[in-house]
């Protein structure tokens, strides 16, 4: 494992630090559960952790290690289910959620994945639908590099050329592999092309991360404990895990992003704030700033797409009623990492903090997250429809650890979409659906921002979102 693998597995001792990450897509009909299975194993050879159990050193000494399990199953990991009728979304995440809250077998390879049938659609008067649900352990990949691999499973075809999926499946690639196989992906754009794009455009809300120069005063800044969370409500912690999720196309957010001259993420995050300002206001309460931690993105092309390249960046959002004003605060707080020179020192520190032992590791980084309110993760997905064995993915959501905060909200942008998935701890957040709608309400709020330019007030924030939010 590298330094900043082996820290995510060592905090995943304390569960309520437990680095599980759930992704959920959303299908339009059943798939071809025999193609599913066998696309699916074909990852597991081209992303070799997929077929390894961790390995810890006696003692705790030295870091752990991915071993490839001779006894590998598919089957021990990959399950098929049907839902009773009427089956819905808001079942599929109550799915997601136990997912979410249980621990790994680390006997086994840290990863599993269920396809659901039988789940209704939006529009649809039976449950023609279907979803699948992705559940992996964060010491395997992060965001950026899991929707690179997660790509390996898609089509940009209903109906791919069987001669070429025939050719594809007769050339199985080396073990090592990190190179995209010829002929199954032939209709996709070439994956490396989008992982590039993805680095570029992924997580942090600048782009000159390169230019930064390793010191001492931004590493303090990167892992000082924060003490208690700011937030007067959402202050307790635990282990079990609620799902939500939000929906609306992409052009409004990049409107309003024209509007003010931020970024999209800047849009993001203070659609967040003012969502969160809301939440805080049903429950009577006022506040001025909330600390967020955001993973900033620092893989390069040469990276392998299995494996941490990220650095936790903590900063105080401010709060406020003018979403204006919150957007144009939001892009200078996150603009100020941009000359952070800590974010160089990245992989120092986690080969350093690495080589501690296990409570001491789990207590230094309990320290540094359990004060944070809430975590952002912003990972952009495909820009074409794809598909899977047959089905098309209408929505893309990824539920990413809480990482100590009361919440994390991820974005991510497939094919026009903007898909909006929130993770709660349960013991800080009980009431997640009222949550979710305060969050939708922080949007619509924003977005106007972005209506008013053309204008238009018009709220984009879909049914879709809203019903199975509930």
């Amino acid at each position: 494992m590298s330094g900043a693998d082996a820290l995510l597995w060592t905090v995943g001792r304390d569960p309520v630090l437990r680095p599980t990450i759930v992704a959920i897509m959303a299908l339009d009909r059943s798939p071809d559960f025999a193609k599913v299975r066998a696309r699916t194993e074909r990852l597991t050879v081209i992303v070799p952790r997929l077929r390894a159990r961790v390995v810890t050193k006696a003692l705790g000494r030295g870091r752990p290690t991915f071993v490839a399990e001779s006894r590998f199953d598919l089957d021990a990991h990959l399950r098929h289910i049907v839902l009773p009728q009427p089956g819905t979304f808001r079942d599929v995440l109550d799915i997601g959620q136990i997912m979410a809250t249980s621990s790994f077998d680390e006997a086994l390879p840290l990863w599993e994945a269920l396809l659901v049938d039988g789940v209704g659609t939006q529009g649809a008067s039976s449950s023609e639908g279907a979803a699948l649900i992705l559940k992996i352990h964060h010491c395997l990949i992060d965001g950026v590099g899991g929707m690179a691999v997660l790509l390996h499973l898609l089509d940009a075809v209903r109906r791919p050329p069987r001669v070429r999926e025939r050719a594809a499946q007769s050339k199985r690639p080396a073990a090592g592999s990190a190179r995209t196989p010829t002929g199954l992906f032939d209709r996709i754009p070439d994956l490396e092309q989008v992982l590039d794009t993805t680095v570029r455009r992924a997580t942090h809300p600048f782009q000159e991360i390169e230019q930064i120069v390793a010191t001492a005063t931004s590493a303090v800044r990167l892992v000082a404990p924060s003490g208690k969370p700011i937030s007067p409500i959402m202050t307790e912690r635990g282990f079990r895990r609620g799902l939500e999720v939000l929906d609306m196309p992409l052009q409004p957010l990049r409107d309003a992003s024209k509007a003010t001259g931020g970024s999209l993420n800047d849009i993001f995050v203070s659609a967040i704030a003012c969502g969160l300002r809301k939440y805080h206001e049903v429950h009577g309460v006022s506040i001025d700033h909330l600390r967020a931690l955001m993973p900033v993105n620092v893989r390069s092309s040469d990276d392998a797409q299995a494996g941490n390249h990220f650095v936790p960046a903590r900063f105080l959002v401010p709060i406020a009623t003018d979403a204006g004003y919150c957007v144009r605060e939001v892009r200078k707080v996150t603009g100020s990492w941009k000359h952070a020179p800590g974010m160089a020192l990245s992989d120092v520190l986690a080969n350093a903090l690495s080589v501690l032992p296990p409570a001491v590791i789990s207590a230094m980084w309990g320290s540094m997250l359990k004060g944070d309110d809430f975590c952002i993760t912003n990972v952009p997905g495909p820009p074409f429809e794809t598909f899977l064995a047959g089905a098309r993915v209408d929505r893309m959501y990824a539920f990413a650890p809480t990482s100590g905060a009361a919440l994390n909200v991820s974005l991510v942008t497939p094919a026009e979409r903007a898909c909006i998935g929130i993770t709660v701890d349960t013991a800080a957040v009980p009431d997640s659906a009222k949550l979710a709608t305060c969050l939708g309400d922080g949007f619509d709020e924003v977005l106007l921002l972005g209506h008013a330019a053309k204008g238009s007030l018009k709220s984009h924030r879909e049914p879709h979102g809203k019903a199975i939010s509930g």
